[in-house]
């Protein structure tokens, strides 16, 4: 590709905004245009890049390529116009497969973790001295963003399943930590970030499995081995005996965990992480499975990850008010939900979580299963489903969820953003955790409740640009 004018709709997401940010460094002119004004748009004029609020076709001027997300309307005038002038248009995974053709990428995928597991492995390669290059859909402490160009060896690469695109990516090493019914349309006419079925989204994560040259999963998931049946050269990691690189003797602390490391010399190393969960256990140990095949020292591996910190809006916690804690967490999947309010109830605290539910197609087709995933907490609120976008479906708001968990014997109400913050701050108590759980906005009102920190304006910029993500 020369270095020509790349125009990206849709920069304000944090995988876009990454996107740009690493061809403005190797020298494209990058321009973009986003829906909405957030906090990562004034980021990315500071760097020289140009960038519009709204879409429009005025913006084409001089466009040799526009990069679109599949959130774009495949019918908005920006881009239908871009394809009557015959500019090349691109989207997201496609420019991200360039990448993988240029660099040997670690590429991870899955419906849970994939941030936290590429930003843990993109940490070991930092840490242990290697200069990787980076795409992540969070943002990692270690690289204050979510993306670096570095001149080492390796692309670490977040690969969201949800474009059915990632299925053409060819990865030196493919990680596939899970996969869940998630991201798949049904019944309904949705299809931007949506498979049309499960079986649709399987078929697509073998197709990424078989174009890599090796293949790390999960020995523990439901139905990863009869999917990856016939692909050569896949390594484990998972609590199941046969697991290549088995984890053992777990131990999970309020704000910690620790476990040993078998690895397929039969060794055992114990591993010592600063984030929370079993979700976070199985995480690292794709991690150190996915970066042993880099040819690094194991003890080395392990060694790098204790740095890891956790990423943006994964367990992030934004200070406590007058003594009670208080998380924010980008959990909105059922599965996402149940383990990060394990972890929350691992610290001894009364747990009350602030549950936002995220695009109609997904309340609608698990907003049974992510109410049982609530009922964890001892108190739940519930918020207005966060749309992203998406056409709301008649019959689906937030008094499902309610209704269900007080069906169950749960303490559940509906409130609005302000009407949350005013009661958490009416009612809080010293020995509470405040865990705020959702893909959009939600993470306001941790924000709220903590308004008196000096930290929070910089935790506020670092986590503005999820709300147009997943």
């Amino acid at each position: 590709m020369s270095r020509r004018h790349l125009h990206f709709m849709g920069i304000g997401g944090v995988s876009m905004g990454s996107l740009a940010r690493h061809f403005h460094a190797l020298g494209f002119r990058v321009s973009g245009c986003d829906a909405s004004a957030g906090a990562s748009l004034p980021e990315l004029r500071a760097l020289g890049i140009e960038v519009e609020v709204g879409h429009d076709p005025s913006h084409l001027e001089g466009v040799d390529t526009l990069i679109s997300t599949t959130a774009v309307a495949h019918d908005e005038p920006e881009l239908v116009e871009a394809r009557r002038r015959g500019v090349r248009v691109l989207r997201r995974i496609e420019l991200l497969a360039q990448l993988f053709r240029e660099i040997p990428a670690i590429g991870v995928t899955g419906t849970h973790g994939k941030s936290t597991t590429s930003g843990m492995i993109a940490q070991i390669l930092l840490s242990a001295g290697s200069d990787p290059s980076v795409q992540i859909g969070a943002v990692l402490p270690a690289l204050a963003g979510s993306m670096r160009v570095g001149n080492g060896d390796w692309l670490v690469a977040e690969v969201d399943e949800s474009d059915p695109g990632f299925a053409h990516l060819a990865a030196e090493i493919a990680v596939i930590i899970n996969l869940d019914d998630d991201h798949v349309a049904g019944e309904h006419q949705e299809r931007r970030n949506y498979h049309a079925s499960l079986a649709d989204l399987r078929e697509a994560a073998r197709s990424f499995a078989l174009n890599a040259e090796r293949v790390v999963a999960c020995a523990d998931w439901p139905g990863l081995d009869t999917l990856l049946e016939g692909v050569p050269d896949v390594i484990t990691f998972g609590r199941s005996p046969q697991a290549h690189y088995g984890v053992e003797s777990v131990e999970l602390g309020p704000a910690s965990s620790r476990f040993l490391l078998r690895t397929p010399q039969g060794e055992r190393h114990p591993v010592a992480l600063g984030v929370p969960g079993l979700h976070n256990v199985m995480n690292a140990a794709a991690a150190l499975a996915a970066t042993s095949l880099t040819g690094l020292d194991t003890a080395k591996l392990i060694t790098a990850l204790e740095e890891f910190r956790g990423v943006g809006r994964r367990w992030q916690r934004w200070g406590d008010a007058d003594g009670p804690m208080i998380i924010d967490d980008y959990a909105h999947h059922p599965t996402e939900v149940e383990a990060t309010l394990n972890a929350a109830r691992n610290t001894g605290r009364r747990v009350r979580a602030v549950l936002q539910p995220h695009r109609g197609v997904r309340t609608a087709r698990h907003w049974r299963a992510l109410a049982d995933a609530a009922s964890l907490a001892d108190e739940i609120v519930v918020r207005d489903v966060y749309a992203a976008g998406e056409a709301a479906i008649p019959g689906v708001s937030p008094d499902l969820i309610v209704d269900r968990l007080r069906d169950a014997g749960k303490s559940a109400t509906y409130l609005g953003q302000q009407q949350a913050v005013d009661y958490l701050r009416e009612t809080l108590h010293a020995d509470d955790l405040v865990i705020t759980l959702g893909a959009g906005d939600v993470w306001q009102v941790a924000r709220d409740l903590s308004a008196s920190h000096t930290a929070v304006k910089e935790l506020e910029g670092a986590v503005s640009a999820y709300n147009a993500s997943s």
